[in-house]
């Protein structure tokens, strides 16, 4: 399963710090914090972030400054590690010695830390739940669930942990994603509860994500005459440099689309100035919709009991016909193609091959 945040991303995440922040108390009572990159005998140059990847440069006079309180290098650090604990559900074992790596980089370089003894105990944590994911466990809703557990409700739990998977994705405001994440889901788990829990909550996504998309169709024009009055109003290298730019994204654009379309993926990626991705994500999402809206909830059972009833039939010996039985009523059951997989790989094992 990979219910789980791209971990060259997050790696990358982990070994990116931030710089020290200082705050700088000023005599009208403000507090401004950045981060200092030089100084002279009259002032500061400090470097402000605003929002995440946009920072900029502020001189500040040393008269105006009452007292600089400056952040403490492990405070930092700690921080960053503090984000990895306690570890979500549905990561791999990769994924934990990935934060294992970090909180170990932290104790041996911040010895001396008030946060070490901390930091001590959330290594003996994520090692103990590392081991027992590598044995074959799952984490789900914060608990270790053990290997045999596991394996024995893999189909339910799975699909548990990909809907709270879906749930933070739609927390951290990552719609396109939630929704792309939700056609897979349901394709796999359509007959769960799991699956009944989100669609609700997909529907309201749905509905958010559109009425930007059409907010945005509504307003292309207007950006696009924009676009071309601060063409010229430029110098005319300028201006040809920037054309240039401006074709190339729009190739690229254009390139990313059919791919998308050749893939059949349903949520194409949308672009404010991609007219055709803004009308394709509009009409697919009022589609989707439309259709959520109608579904029927399946009758054909629940999925995850006829997983559970053929793996226990086969685990405690049942025939060759009773086996043949219960795996065809777990794929009537909507148990997606992988899981009837492992049923039948079971019963091979047991030498009961349906």
């Amino acid at each position: 399963m990979k219910f789980y945040l791209n971990s060259a991303l997050l790696w990358f995440w982990l070994l990116t710090l931030p710089g020290l922040a200082d705050t700088f108390l000023m005599k009208d009572g403000t507090e401004i914090m950045g981060n200092m990159l030089k100084q002279d005998s009259t002032s500061y140059v400090v470097e402000i972030q605003f929002a995440k990847g946009i920072k900029d440069e502020r001189v500040i006079a040393k008269s105006d400054v009452v007292s600089i309180v400056r952040e403490k290098p492990d405070v930092v650090a700690f921080e960053i590690i503090a984000d990895l604990f306690p570890a979500p559900d549905g990561l791999t074992a990769t994924q934990y010695e990935q934060r294992i790596h970090a909180v170990e980089k932290f104790l041996i370089e911040h010895r001396t830390s008030l946060k070490y003894k901390v930091a001590k105990e959330m290594l003996v944590t994520l090692k103990s739940e590392a081991s027992e994911i590598l044995a074959g466990a799952v984490k789900l809703d914060g608990k270790i669930i053990p290997a045999a557990e596991y394996r024995a409700n893999a189909y339910e739990i799975d699909a548990r942990i990909g809907a709270a998977s879906i749930k933070r994705m739609i927390d951290d405001a990552r719609y396109l994603e939630a929704l792309r994440e939700f056609s897979k889901f349901e394709r796999d788990f359509r007959n769960t509860a799991s699956y009944d829990g989100q669609v609700p909550m997909i529907k309201q996504v749905i509905g958010v994500y559109i009425a930007g998309i059409n907010q945005s169709l509504s307003n292309y024009d207007e950006r696009v005459k924009d676009r071309q009055f601060g063409l010229e109003q430029m110098s005319s290298a300028d201006r040809n440099q920037t054309i240039h730019a401006i074709e190339q994204e729009t190739m690229a654009l254009e390139n990313r689309f059919q791919a998308q379309k050749a893939a059949k993926i349903g949520w194409v990626t949308p672009h404010p100035f991609h007219k055709l991705s803004l009308v394709e994500t509009l009409a697919y999402g009022k589609r989707e919709l439309a259709r959520l809206e109608t579904a029927k909830k399946a009758t054909v059972g629940d999925g995850g009991k006829a997983y559970r009833d053929a793996l226990q039939l086969i685990r405690e010996g049942g025939n060759k016909a009773e086996v043949t039985a219960a795996i065809s009523a777990a794929k009537s059951a909507g148990v997606s193609l992988r899981y009837l997989e492992n049923l039948q790989v079971a019963a091979k094992d047991a030498g009961l091959k349906p």
